[in-house]
């Protein structure tokens, strides 16, 4: 009852005033009253403009996050660093009497410096600057009286605004932050074997490169860098269409979230390790591209154009001895990573020499191993070969020992993976038998004499894979590995055997058709649950 009184009060009160003040305009003379207004007129004008002048000035003013190469974002601190700006100089436009040409002020500044050489044009200018400065006057004390009021209003009205806004990014940046590292996949470098989770990124406008680069202050989705782009910096804005780099070394990556399936290529030199990965490559992204199941990339493109070139002449080039090569095929996906599989060549002298202690492997993260075993590395299977297709068959075998390579990788890896003696470690390793196109050699362990082999002995097989595990290992045991063999199966508990023809010349001339290249990987695949399993099991059977 008593606020309802009070406001009947104050509208009473409001309404005697205005009455009031409509008496006294109507007591002024008509071109004084005419004069007020366009004062009025032209104040307010100079009021508006000032406040667009400033907002114009200040609208790309954000406010630096200290220890990053980015903005806050507008409701997490620059929209308040922006508004004290704007606000500031509205102030200083609006009480200004030099910058306004449509203002009395401006033009009795302008007539009160103004410099002829002309006495009349002197005279003239003398002449009208008093009036003008009068009215210039006036005009300045509405403008202040009315400007300062109103800009406070605003002011006070917009500051609430952003203290809203505040509120509700505070509300949802650690949901959004949330949902963003849920979609982070540890990565791993492949030169400094560095393992992260979040990459560095790099501004595709001009090159600046952020290290955290996730929702926060910066940004729920889309930061702004100094350089006054929006980057997107969240996994659901797609991020991962930055350029990224290794945290540490600064290499640049094959993709920033890859959900991969990283595989480590060891074997002894010349024993087919490149040709195995070059015919890999072909067949695998051939079928894929045919199909259009899913985009693929490659990288480093100039590698795989190597390997390309390798699988297309026949012929494979000695890989580095001291460096280990990581080969990306990403497969794109609509969600916040990819899929892909990285494929690492490694050395026969990293692993047999102490080089390993100065450039360690990444066996630590491996999903699975590939053992490529040459059979020519074997003396017997050479006259075998040699007597059946001729020396020249033999060429490029590897003379490193198996058994020798096979002990050196178990120690190199027991040591990375912090494998203790009595432990057994269930990464799956394929044992690739390479070279299965030379006749002396298809004709124990071939694909076709596997398949025959199974069909007549059904009952002492349970599948396909155990025929071709069982009739590998026991051809490996007969040209002498068999103690390689149980050191490898002494140590990881899932160990299958595949024979492969990789990369060649046919005699007649057609093109050579590579053997059983998917089927070690995808049986990796497989055993890891890999989200590209579906793929190479695809591809398995287009090749068949």
């Amino acid at each position: 009852m008593n606020t309802r009184y009070v406001l009947e009060r104050i509208h009473e009160l409001l309404q005697k005033g205005f009455a009031r003040v409509g008496e006294f305009w109507e007591t002024i003379p008509g071109l004084l009253r005419a004069v007020f207004i366009i004062l009025a007129i032209v104040a307010c004008f100079n009021i508006v403009y000032s406040l667009i002048k400033a907002i114009i000035m200040n609208k790309a003013t954000w406010k630096k996050k200290p220890d990053a190469e980015l903005m806050y974002s507008f409701a997490a601190g620059s929209g308040q660093f922006q508004r004290s700006q704007i606000y500031r100089d509205a102030h200083k436009y609006l009480l200004d009497k030099k910058w306004s040409v449509f203002s009395f002020a401006g033009l009795a500044y302008r007539l009160g410096n103004y410099e002829s050489h002309s006495k009349t044009i002197a005279f003239l200018c003398s002449f009208a600057y008093l009036p003008m400065a009068a009215l210039g006057m006036v005009e300045m004390m509405l403008r202040a009286a009315v400007g300062v009021s109103t800009y406070f209003v605003l002011n006070l009205a917009y500051l609430l605004l952003l203290v809203f806004l505040w509120g509700v990014n505070y509300v949802l940046m650690p949901l959004f932050n949330l949902a963003d590292k849920t979609s982070w996949v540890t990565q791993h470098c492949p030169k400094c074997y560095t393992s992260f989770k979040l990459p560095v990124f790099e501004c595709p406008h001009c090159g600046e490169k952020h290290a955290n680069l996730y929702p926060g202050r910066c940004g729920l989705l889309y930061a702004k860098c100094t350089c006054g782009h929006f980057i997107p910096c969240s996994s659901l804005s797609k991020r991962k269409e930055l350029k990224s780099y290794c945290p540490k070394c600064d290499y640049a990556l094959a993709g920033s979230n890859i959900k991969a399936l990283t595989v480590q290529v060891v074997g002894g030199n010349s024993s087919g390790k490149t040709a195995f990965i070059a015919a890999f490559q072909h067949q695998y992204v051939e079928a894929i591209q045919k199909s259009g199941v899913r985009d693929v990339s490659l990288s480093p493109e100039e590698d795989f154009r190597d390997l390309e070139r390798m699988y297309q002449s026949g012929r494979t080039e000695k890989s580095a001895t001291d460096e280990v090569r990581a080969y990306y095929i990403l497969h794109g996906n609509k969600g916040s990573s990819d899929d892909g599989i990285v494929i690492y060549d490694v050395p026969d002298e990293v692993i047999l020499s102490e080089q390993y202690e100065r450039n360690p492997l990444n066996f630590a993260y491996s999903d699975g191993i590939i053992m490529i075993i040459d059979p020519l590395s074997i003396r017997s299977v050479r006259k075998e070969c040699e007597s059946m297709t001729g020396a020249d068959s033999v060429d490029g075998f590897s003379d490193d020992s198996t058994e020798d390579i096979i002990i050196h990788f178990i120690n190199k890896y027991s040591e990375v993976a912090g494998r203790t003696a009595r432990k057994m470690s269930d990464t799956p390793v394929a044992v690739v038998i390479a070279k299965t196109d030379l006749t002396a050699i298809k004709r124990k362990i071939g694909m076709v004499k596997i398949k025959a082999e199974f069909s007549a002995n059904q009952n002492q097989y349970g599948s396909l894979e155990e025929a071709r595990d069982t009739i590998c290992r026991r051809y490996l045991s007969d040209i002498g590995l068999a103690n390689a063999i149980n050191n490898l199966e002494s140590v990881f508990s899932r160990v299958s055997f595949f024979p492969v023809s990789s990369i060649g010349h046919c005699a007649d001339g057609s093109p050579f058709d590579p053997q059983n290249m998917i089927a070690p990987i995808g049986w990796l695949a497989r055993q890891c649950k890999s989200s590209i399993n579906d793929l190479t099991a695809f591809v398995e059977e287009e090749s068949r």
